[in-house]
């Protein structure tokens, strides 16, 4: 079983970094390297990382404080931050969005919840960030309709539908349909010779998960998660544009970080490596911009999260893995 394990993480790991190969090779020939170096030459502005580090760390606080509403207040201010800005930096190194499971193991151990609990957690802020990224959209789409043309409109208003469609059919079928979903599940993981590993792990999770979708937990860590949509993390955007010299105004960032967070979601190498770039280069020629534009600023948003938040990650990692090894 364990062997079994195993190999379907392996084979799962290599799919999410085909797909950023692959990404990454398509846009390696569609960029306009010329218009890239260009833009490059013009200069970089260092004065914009530090209204950057500052938006990047109102990002992780809100994280802590969101957790700490979605796991029930069971653990504390300070080891929900930490929670977050390990799962935010393993996020960065760590294929297949790695970073969530280490923040679920690091909740599981220090606040002493049990792991389908925390897991149920997970997914109803997964939930909430389909819907609250999707309402993102919703706003910024209809900002820039009079700006943009009726077929880039229509692409928008599809990829929004598609969001909103996918997240409240979860929410459905966690909470409305959750014997018809585990019986489904069920019968899926016994025909591929899984039974038991359902019967121990995913029934408790997909019971959890449908007792937490409830309104009440939905709603607070809801607004907080919209808010900050809004607030910091457009800004970080702007600010990382500006870093690598391109001019990106607050209408336009909701755009590319609507985008860009759909392109979070598909399997990818660690930081989402392709996903992401092709993501917010597709949302610059949306808004009518170049492709050379675009992926500056998709590197400059990897990189300089990449630096803010793995770091911090290891030393609090190492520091926590450290603590439980040695005596005190």
């Amino acid at each position: 079983m364990a062997a079994q394990a195993r190999s379907k993480i392996s084979a799962r790991t290599f799919f999410a970094y085909l797909v950023s190969l692959a990404l990454l090779a398509f846009l390696v020939r569609s960029i306009s390297w010329q218009d890239t170096i260009r833009i490059l030459k013009d200069g970089v502005h260092p004065a914009s990382l530090w209204p950057f580090s500052i938006t990047a760390l109102l990002i992780a606080v809100i994280y802590g404080c969101r957790w700490q509403l979605l796991i029930g207040g069971k653990l504390n201010k300070s080891s929900s931050l930490i929670a977050s800005i390990l799962c935010l930096g393993g996020n960065m190194f760590l294929p297949a969005r790695g970073g969530d499971l280490l923040r679920v193991h690091y909740s599981h151990v220090v606040g002493r919840i049990a792991q389908a609990e925390v897991f149920g957690s997970l997914m109803v802020e997964k939930v909430i960030d389909l819907i609250t990224i999707a309402a993102v959209g919703v706003l910024a789409t209809t900002v820039l309709t009079i700006s943009m043309d009726a077929a880039r409109t229509e692409i928008l208003i599809v990829s929004i539908s598609s969001a909103l469609g996918l997240a409240f059919t979860a929410v459905a079928l966690v909470k409305y349909f959750n014997a018809i979903l585990l019986r489904w599940a069920c019968t899926v993981f016994t025909y591929i010779g899984c039974e038991s590993f359902f019967n121990r792990h995913v029934a408790v999770l997909i019971r959890s998960a449908g007792e937490q979708m409830t309104l009440n937990n939905l709603f607070s860590p809801g607004i907080l998660t919209l808010l900050m949509w809004l607030s910091a993390y457009a800004l970080s955007y702007v600010f990382a544009a500006q870093f690598v010299g391109v001019s990106l105004s607050y209408d336009e960032a909701l755009v590319v970080l609507f985008a860009g967070a759909l392109g979070l979601m598909l399997p990818a190498a660690p930081s989402g490596i392709g996903t992401f770039h092709a993501s917010v280069v597709s949302a610059f020629l949306l808004l009518g911009r170049s492709s050379a534009e675009g992926f500056l600023v998709a590197t400059a948003i990897h990189l300089l999260f990449f630096a803010a938040y793995v770091l911090p990650a290891a030393i609090l990692y190492g520091r926590w893995r450290m603590a439980r090894v040695l005596p005190s």
